[in-house]
C-alpha cells in the first residue's frame, strides 16, 4: 500500500482519537461535576459523544464491511446532530457549550472533526472497495 493511500486513514484514526479523548475529558469534568456539559434530557450530552466516537472507533478496527458501515454511521449521526445542535444552540442563544481554554466552544471542534471524519471515511471505504459515489 503506499503512502498516499495511508495518508487518509492515518488522518481518520487521528481525528476519531482526539475526538474521543477530547468527548472523554469533557465527560470526566462532567463526572467530577467541575464543568458539566448540557444534557439531552437527563443524559449528558458529552457521554453519547463518547460512545459515538467509540462506536467509529471500532468501525476501524472489525473487518466486515457491512459491521464496519453499522458502527461508523452508529456512531457518526449522534455525534454530529449533537455537534451540529451544539453549534445552531451556540449561535443563536451563546455559552451553550463547554468550551477549550482559549474560549472556543467544543461543539464547533466536534462539528469540524465529523465533517472532516466524513469525508476521510467516505474517501477510505473508497479506496479500500473501489467504490465510487
Amino acid at each position: 500500500m503506499r503512502l498516499v493511500s495511508l495518508i487518509p486513514k492515518i488522518l481518520l484514526w487521528g481525528l476519531i482519537l482526539t475526538g474521543l479523548w477530547g468527548a472523554l475529558s469533557v465527560s470526566y469534568s462532567t463526572i467530577m461535576n467541575i464543568d458539566p456539559c448540557p444534557g439531552i434530557f437527563t443524559l449528558p450530552a458529552c457521554y453519547l459523544v463518547s460512545t459515538g466516537y467509540l462506536l467509529m472507533l471500532a468501525s476501524l478496527i472489525v473487518s466486515s464491511v457491512p459491521l464496519k458501515n453499522r458502527l461508523f454511521y452508529s456512531g457518526w449521526v449522534p455525534t454530529f446532530l449533537i455537534a451540529a445542535a451544539g453549534v445552531g444552540a451556540e449561535l443563536i442563544i451563546g455559552n451553550v457549550c463547554p468550551r477549550n481554554e482559549n474560549g472556543l466552544p467544543l461543539c464547533y471542534v466536534s462539528f469540524a472533526f465529523c465533517m472532516a471524519i466524513f469525508v476521510l471515511h467516505k474517501l477510505t471505504r473508497t479506496r479500500e472497495t473501489g467504490e465510487h459515489g
